[in-house]
């Protein structure tokens, strides 16, 4: 089998029905003022693959090919190519260069998975899959169970586990961080499920521990000394649906006991009364917690075990990165509902430090990030840099110089870096303190020496005769 061969082919390892992953994607993230549909999210470049703008005139492109709508793009701007056993990225003298995780490519580099690359305005991650999880994929571009589709392989697969989970009455215990969105794939399993009953969530977290049995199983008239009246448990209402409960491991011992006790048999007696009643209601939990039976102390195991025992996990956005743009422009579809006008994406500098981000919140606080950049960019196209939080990860000093010269530099090379405080003191000597004969001698915008003088603290006058 030639390498080639084995790029596209996923082995199975004799102690395990995992696929070893094998076959390289480049999955596009970000595309900076403009939008990205589902079709174009992910390319397998087989036999290797040239980026480079579309030129004019041009159908669909060459095998080996990846054609940019992009005026920042070279005709030929980047290669992937495997050598040996890995696949590297070079760039072929672009004009505005290629960037993997946030560094300008100098000579070829090694792609590890997950590897994040800033073409002009495209932003993609690299991942190596198997022939199941392209599939897993390919299924979620078609059909996605959440309100966005993943390119991502890991939750591609998990989406495909819940697709088959969805129809069936057995219990689910979903995990991961706080704001990976389980309530949203909980939802998605009840919505699948054909269960003609109501979706009901409890948070466990956020009510006393001591309420949540009577929340949970309701109770009757008299049954305590502030029940004036009966009241119907969350299980009650969620009758021929699904209940959804929340940071399960917020649940007290007790109230753990009783639930594992209807779980069994599916019998609902509320507080106050002596005659259970059997009632049909899927339950699906979640916990931001580690659950690992025999250890995890916050969930008993006979519960896990009734739950499920291995939890599905749903991955924190780290680790599917490749989302983030679908995501933000499903953010911005939801805001502009209301008929007032949101901007249409993100432009360059702040595709790339979204890109570069971490989201230690998730999901989640990258929905708040794109509900004040909204407040904020007012009657802007475009979401900018400024419109970001302080706190995101932005690209480092050089890498933002980088960007700035992407979008200005009309020479043939790449600009050279910023110099250093010295060189920057003695040009203005030289020039005596005038911005423009310096930025003329530097070969770069007015605006970037501006910018290095108040990095380095300095001011032109000083210098003028």
């Amino acid at each position: 089998m030639t390498p080639t061969d084995r790029t596209q082919t996923a082995h199975l390892s004799p102690f395990s029905t995992q696929e070893v992953a094998e076959t390289p994607l480049l999955l596009l993230c970000l595309r900076a003022q403009g939008s990205i549909e589902d079709r174009e999210r992910m390319v397998v470049p087989s036999n290797g693959l040239v980026l480079g703008r579309r030129p004019a005139g041009a159908g669909r492109a060459a095998p080996g090919f990846l054609y940019l709508d992009d005026p920042l793009a070279s005709s030929n701007h980047a290669r992937l190519q495997r050598e040996g056993e890995v696949w590297t990225l070079v760039d072929l003298g672009s004009k505005n260069g290629t960037f993997v995780d946030g560094e300008r490519l100098g000579v070829p580099v090694e792609l590890k998975d997950g590897a994040r690359i800033f073409v002009g305005n495209h932003g993609f991650v690299f991942r190596l899959a198997s022939a199941q999880q392209i599939e897993a994929i390919k299924a979620e571009l078609s059909d996605p169970l959440g309100p966005v589709a993943t390119v991502s392989p890991r939750l591609a697969m998990l989406c495909s586990k819940l697709r088959r989970l969805a129809p069936s009455s057995t219990e689910v215990l979903l995990s991961g961080e706080t704001g990976v969105g389980k309530e949203v794939y909980a939802h998605a399993l009840h919505a699948r499920s054909g269960r003609p009953g109501r979706f009901v969530a409890l948070n466990c977290a956020a009510i006393p521990r001591e309420l949540v049995e009577s929340e949970l199983f309701g109770y009757r008239q008299g049954a305590h000394s502030t029940a004036q009246s009966a009241k119907a448990g969350l299980i009650e209402q969620a009758e021929g649906g699904t209940l959804f409960l929340d940071e399960i491991g917020e649940m007290s011992v007790e109230a753990q006991t009783k639930l594992l006790r209807f779980l069994q048999d599916r019998h609902l007696t509320p507080l106050g009364s002596t005659r259970p009643r059997l009632v049909d209601v899927r339950v699906i939990a979640a916990t931001n917690r580690d659950v690992v039976p025999g250890a995890s102390g916050a969930v008993r195991d006979d519960l896990l075990g009734r739950l499920g025992a291995a939890p599905v996990r749903i991955p924190p956005l780290r680790e599917r990165i490749e989302d983030v743009g679908r995501l933000v422009l499903h953010f911005l579809a939801h805001h502009g509902l209301g008929g007032t006008p949101v901007p249409l994406g993100v432009d360059l500098a702040a595709a790339r430090a979204m890109m570069l981000a971490r989201y230690p919140l998730n999901v989640r606080e990258l929905e708040k990030m794109i509900a004040a950049a909204v407040a904020l960019s007012g009657p802007a196209q475009w979401i900018g840099l400024g419109d970001l939080p302080e706190t995101l990860t932005a690209p480092p000093p050089v890498v933002a110089e980088q960007i700035f010269a992407a979008q200005t530099y009309s020479g043939r090379k790449p600009p050279e870096p910023a110099p250093a405080a010295e060189e920057l003191e003695r040009l203005l000597r030289v020039h005596d303190g005038n911005v423009a004969d310096v930025a003329r001698a530097v070969g770069r915008q007015r605006a970037a020496v501006w910018r290095w003088l108040k990095r380095y603290g300095l001011e032109p006058k000083v210098f003028k005769e």
